[in-house]
């Protein structure tokens, strides 16, 4: 398995000297709002590789959410740096299946004269009301990647009218990594990216199964009516139901039984776990998906401050009986004086100690 097994971030977003030891195949991460949590997330998708298109991608991750934002490009990236001078710098490390790994993104914030006659019609958009010349954001920096001794060294250059449009999609991922966002299962085309490969569709339709053990197939027919694909699930009773009339809890286990298996040997990033899915069904849902990373030989790492997903997620293990072995970690992130500290526990120290720890979640 392709394991991070320690990592530390040095300065990304809010987050600034934060290292974590002793990570497991199930590593929680815990805290309260804005302490952290989603922003280490995106600092382990940097380490997927070095490619430009990566950092867009991470950068615009929040903009893309739900909730979408209508922030550039430009703004997505350097708001991910953190600013404590002039100097931009990202900066992670760890180790990832027993190689060194470090990530440096650096560079510096100027302006530069740009002549708006020579922009195309979609860009000029945003100075309708300019003429002449104007002055602009700008970002030079440098990006230097190091596996296994290996360095990657890249220029970047980025302005205010940078796009992803047409950045190089030519990735060598050094670290195969998925990541599922809270409201991922809102976007629809679901069941698309499930059917395409039989091991995932299979794994999948057992995790709907944990819901209602008659639901039998999931397909995908053309609509004659709005003339677009329409997601079906095939119910033994029901007959063929359109995806659109099951609850939320369905499609988010669907979501997330597909991304186990699309980050097979690979690193799994959950962001709010507990996101749709009723209490209830913690205990059925989080064996299933920890025994679904164990068969894809899948390292997760999942966010939460539900302590009830806590004690779902502690329950996939069998502490009474289990001797020293323990598949999951807990990560507690706090900040305090503008810097977040981590408290490294294991599964067992927080089974063991659960009221205390009950009591430090809840406030």
């Amino acid at each position: 398995m392709n394991m991070l097994s320690n990592l530390r971030v040095d300065g990304f977003r809010g987050i600034c000297d934060l290292e974590i030891n002793h990570l497991s195949q199930v590593n929680l991460i815990i805290g309260d709002n804005n302490c952290g949590k989603t922003s280490l997330l995106e600092a382990v998708q940097l380490l997927r590789s070095e490619s430009i298109a990566n950092i867009y991608r991470v950068a615009k991750l929040r903009s893309s959410s739900f909730f979408a934002s209508s922030n550039s490009l430009y703004d997505n990236f350097i708001c991910m740096f953190p600013r404590s001078d002039d100097n931009l710098r990202i900066q992670l490390s760890g180790v990832c299946g027993g190689d060194a790994i470090s990530y440096t993104l650096s560079g510096i914030e100027s302006r530069e004269l740009l002549d708006l006659n020579e922009l195309d019609r979609f860009s000029r958009r945003d100075f309708e009301d300019v003429a002449g010349e104007s002055e602009i954001d700008v970002f030079d920096g440098n990006l230097a990647y190091v596996k296994n001794k290996h360095l990657s060294d890249e220029k970047i250059h980025l302005n205010r009218f940078s796009r992803m449009t047409g950045t190089s999609l030519e990735e060598n991922n050094q670290i195969e990594i998925s990541y599922v966002a809270p409201f991922d299962h809102f976007k629809g085309n679901i069941i698309s990216s499930i059917i395409k490969n039989d091991s995932y569709k299979e794994i999948c339709l057992k995790a709907l199964q944990l819901f209602d053990d008659e639901i039998e197939d999931m397909m995908i027919f053309r609509s004659d009516i709005v003339n677009r694909p329409v997601e079906y699930l095939k119910h033994k009773k029901l007959g063929n139901m359109p995806l659109y009339t099951y609850g939320d809890g369905i499609k988010k286990v669907l979501v997330l039984s597909n991304a186990v298996a699309s980050a097979a040997n690979g690193i799994l990033l959950i962001d709010e776990i507990e996101t749709s899915i009723h209490q209830k069904y913690f205990d059925d849902i989080f064996r299933f998906i920890v025994k679904a990373c164990n068969a894809f030989n899948v390292q997760v790492f999942i966010t939460t401050h539900s302590i009830e997903a806590i004690d779902g997620l502690l329950g996939t293990q069998d502490y009474a009986t289990q001797s020293v072995s323990d598949a999951i970690t807990a990560v507690t992130l706090m900040r305090n004086g503008g810097k977040t500290y981590a408290r490294v526990l294991s599964g067992r120290d927080v089974y063991e100690n659960r009221e205390a720890f009950g009591f430090e979640v809840r406030l």
